[in-house]
């Protein structure tokens, strides 16, 4: 039977290791660009591209610019959740939260460009999954920082009795 201390461990790995991944196989995506054999992923520019010239702005410059400004911040909230894994490995519990907190950051500014911007290409299936990262991004947060709180409180209630 597990503790309560290894049940939350479990979680809030689980957490940072699915944010990990979802950041690692995006970046992979954006490297790759397309298909090849066992991934199928897509090319991102030409929807760029057709997004801006559906609003009326034809320069590919813009829509090249945009996507380096988005794959760069992807990058960066995976790399705050390579550095929060490791944290959390070596158990600096502190270190943990705020590495997280940066990725989880940096992924809701993602999310919120990609949702502004689905409402201004008219978008509306791209803004419902966007939305629903956004939402799972804020749950993530709520979870991994009120389980660490939560068993501290079952802790001290513990040593009382």
């Amino acid at each position: 039977m597990l503790t309560k201390q290894q049940e939350n461990r479990i979680i809030r790995g689980g957490i940072i290791t699915f944010w990990l991944v979802f950041w690692l196989l995006n970046v992979v995506d954006k490297t790759i660009g397309g298909k090849t054999i066992l991934w199928a992923g897509k090319d991102r520019l030409p929807k760029f591209i057709e997004y801006f010239a559906s609003i009326g702005i034809n320069n590919p410059t813009v829509s090249s610019v945009s996507l380096i400004i988005i794959s760069f911040l992807e990058a960066l909230a995976f790399l705050f959740m390579i550095l929060a894994f490791f944290q959390f490995i070596a158990g600096n519990k502190s270190k943990t939260r705020l590495m997280f907190f940066w990725g989880i950051f940096i992924s809701l500014v993602v999310f919120s460009i990609f949702t502004m911007g689905d409402q201004v290409f008219g978008e509306r299936d791209e803004l419902l999954e966007h939305a629903i990262y956004w939402i799972s991004l804020i749950i993530s947060w709520f979870v991994f920082t009120h389980s660490e709180s939560q068993l501290l409180k079952f802790e001290k209630s513990k040593k009382k009795k």
